[in-house]
């Protein structure tokens, strides 16, 4: 399920991102794991780029609910620590976009502060509270959510 960008949400960052850059981007929020593999084994894009919103490939992966992208890119070294723009992490974006597969995933690896706060206050939960994702909420609290 994707999830449009509103505008205002994120601090708008750096816009010049390189074309392969893009393509991983691109791969990572359509869930082509062939792809993202192919353009990852070739070299030349930044796993942790970012976009103009701060938003690393990983994360991307995350919130359009592609868990063996997620785990792939982990495999070969994203790093899971970065935040974007407004300061959302990894288990921000897999909260948001609902897969609990994705988000037990995230969690099972340490990844993140479960109760970490994006610069709005949110945690992943809320995230989650917000979009009416209750499985997901359940399975947060149920992991020591707050």
């Amino acid at each position: 399920m994707a999830r449009n960008l509103k505008k205002g949400i994120f601090s708008e960052l750096s816009t010049n991102v390189k074309p392969k850059d893009s393509a991983l981007r691109e791969a990572c929020m359509a869930g082509n794991l062939a792809v993202v593999k192919r353009i990852v084994t070739a070299g030349g894009a930044d796993l942790n780029s970012r976009d103009r919103f701060g938003i690393t490939p990983v994360q991307a992966a995350a919130w359009y609910r592609h868990k063996d992208v997620v785990e792939f890119l982990v495999s070969k070294g994203a790093d899971v620590s970065l935040v974007d723009g407004a300061g959302n992490n990894i288990l921000h974006y897999a909260c948001w976009g609902g897969d609990e597969e994705t988000v037990k995933f995230v969690l099972s690896q340490n990844f993140a502060d479960i109760n970490a706060k994006n610069k709005s206050g949110e945690t992943a939960t809320d995230r989650a509270r917000s979009w009416r994702i209750y499985e997901v909420v359940d399975l947060m609290v149920s992991s020591g959510a707050q």
